[in-house]
């Protein structure tokens, strides 16, 4: 069997494994955002999935999923749950970084027969600082929204070493840090997004990476970049959620007699819900067009041009965009079922909630149209979220 059959035969089965546990995640849902986490059948049942190991390499028992079947997987989980979606995807994304880059005696002693750790955090927010210290570093810092802190075994800390401006990531476990439980947010409530805080901790080497290019395990190093992959993720939530809502609309109208005249069965309702909808669908199309692009340069063992860099970043923003703009409809359209605590209310405010992510808001839409309109000068490029122009011209670009 070939590598990527049974990369599809992984996937497929964690999809239908998702299928059969949507009831309980959908059942377990208000009560997960009571607690502000997935609740306890939930955590086994998404333990038990393998869904963690999706990102993770192949080595090491993961899936080693293609960015197409990570926007499956992610699009599905969203849909049953916002909240889920988000956790999920930051935990399998912080699982396979650390899964890729750490070096073999904490490879060894991490993912020895039978488990598989659980890594949440920030590792390309680089709040930290450390000090070299013997055969390791001193880590002090304090690092903000770090989605399912709450399941993790170990957390990731980037930081910056001082004296050199190096930039690493310390894996440690969840004890020796300082969790904050200050979650309290509008939307996303379930996802346990808590800040952690490291002092004077002393991690020792082999748990200690860097990120780049030089991968130890997996594809990552002819992969896209973190950046990309973060648009990737998101635009694959917003998509489930905007679908969700659009589904919970279309039931909402069943249930509804025309002849008692409410607004969603009403003609400029079904205009504007026909609207919402080919406008998923076709986010949906440009999103798989896209990667689909991307997948075979970079199976062919090309970098990502600037083209399909934009058109990456783009497809993204308008995906959030769409779902956003879905979420207007069902506040226009629902009365008192958007204001009533349920289904409707709570994909309303995870849907505001999760637009907040840098990579995907309308800036970025107004910079892939400055990179496609040809307008600006040679030598601009994508860095990590942002366009870098030369300076020499940037003010006259």
């Amino acid at each position: 069997m070939t590598v990527r059959a049974e990369q599809d035969g992984a996937v497929g089965e964690l999809l239908t494994v998702l299928d059969d546990i949507y009831p309980l995640l959908q059942r377990e849902a208000a009560d997960s955002e009571r607690l502000r986490r997935p609740t306890p059948a939930v955590q086994e049942a998404l333990r038990a999935s393998g869904v963690f190991g999706l990102m993770a390499p192949a080595a090491l028992g993961g899936m080693e999923a293609t960015p197409l079947q990570i926007m499956r997987v992610m699009e599905k989980l969203s849909h049953a749950d916002a909240s889920l979606g988000w956790l999920v995807r930051a935990v399998a994304s912080e699982t396979a970084t650390a899964a890729t880059y750490l070096g073999d005696e904490a490879v060894a002693a991490l993912f020895a027969e039978g488990t598989f750790p659980l890594v949440a955090g920030q590792s390309t927010a680089f709040t930290g600082r450390a000090v070299r210290v013997g055969s390791g570093y001193r880590v002090n810092g304090t690092w903000q929204f770090a989605p399912g802190v709450s399941m993790a075994t170990h957390l990731n800390l980037a930081v910056t070493v001082e004296g050199t401006g190096q930039q690493l990531v310390c894996l440690v476990p969840r004890p020796a840090l300082r969790i904050s439980d200050n979650w309290d947010m509008l939307g996303l409530r379930a996802t346990s997004s808590l800040d952690y805080r490291a002092e004077d901790l002393l991690v020792d080497d082999a748990y200690v990476f860097a990120v780049g290019p030089r991968s130890r395990r997996g594809r990552a190093a002819n992969g896209p970049s973190p950046a990309l992959m973060a648009g990737l993720h998101q635009a694959a939530w917003s998509q489930g959620v905007g679908r969700r809502m659009l589904d919970e609309l279309r039931e909402l109208t069943r249930r509804k007699d025309p002849a008692e005249g409410s607004p969603v069965t009403s003609d400029e309702f079904f205009a504007e819900f026909a609207r919402h909808y080919s406008h998923v669908r076709g986010t949906q199309a440009l999103l798989r067009d896209t990667w689909r692009d991307n997948e075979e340069a970079l199976a062919a063992g090309a970098q990502l041009n600037d083209e399909q860099e934009t058109m990456s970043r783009l497809a993204c923003s308008l995906a959030t965009r769409t779902a956003l703009e879905i979420s207007q409809l069902v506040h226009r359209f629902a009365g008192a079922q958007v204001m009533r605590d349920g289904v409707l209310q709570r994909f309303f405010r995870d849907s505001h909630a999760g637009s907040q992510h840098r990579g995907s808001s309308h800036i970025v839409t107004q910079k892939c149209g400055r990179m496609l309109s040809g307008t600006l000068p040679t030598g601009s490029h994508w860095g990590f979220f942002d366009l870098v122009v030369p300076e020499t011209t940037a003010a006259g670009a």
